[in-house]
């Protein structure tokens, strides 16, 4: 299993138990190499399972729009998890295997705002309401769309119901 959680983040069982160890409580989420996502205790069916020896996993924490992705070989899988933002504490990449002869290679690619285009971008989706539909917004098509892209801004806001 690959994912993160907080501090408090279930890590060992204590009793030799082979189970889906990510995503077991409230503090971490994970998926499954079948292919399932786990928080909280439960699971859902998320892909296909990857079985595959030399399968990359990727993931894809977005703090500013508290947004969850990963993916495989370098696709993306699409949104897993939502609602990170709103955690309020630290995050860390976790990672968990039962399996035999596993091999796991850690690598770390980061995100800084590098570019003019990124730091506007951002500054842009910052101001933005939340709860205000990102089409009802007068914006050219271009910019809207990086800023979906880019910063997957929130089209269903429940608080604002």
């Amino acid at each position: 299993m690959v994912g993160l959680g907080t501090n408090k983040a279930l890590l060992h069982t204590g009793d030799f138990q082979f189970i889906n160890l990510l995503g077991m409580d409230r503090e971490s989420w994970g998926l499954s190499y079948k292919g399932s996502l786990w928080h909280g205790g439960k699971s859902r069916k998320y892909t296909e399972p990857f079985y595959d020896k030399m399968t990359v996993i990727g993931v894809l924490l977005n703090l500013h729009a508290g947004t969850l992705r990963f993916y495989k070989n370098g696709i993306s899988l699409g949104l897993a998890f939502s609602g990170l933002d709103k955690v309020g504490v630290p995050l860390y990449p976790l990672v968990s295997s039962t399996a035999p002869e596993t091999e796991v290679l850690l690598g770390l690619r980061t995100s800084r705002l590098a570019s003019l285009r990124e730091h506007c971008l951002h500054t842009i989706a910052n101001s933005l309401d939340p709860c205000i539909p990102l089409n009802a917004i007068p914006l050219p098509t271009t910019l809207r769309d990086q800023l979906k892209t880019h910063f997957m801004h929130n089209q269903n806001c429940c608080e604002c119901s």
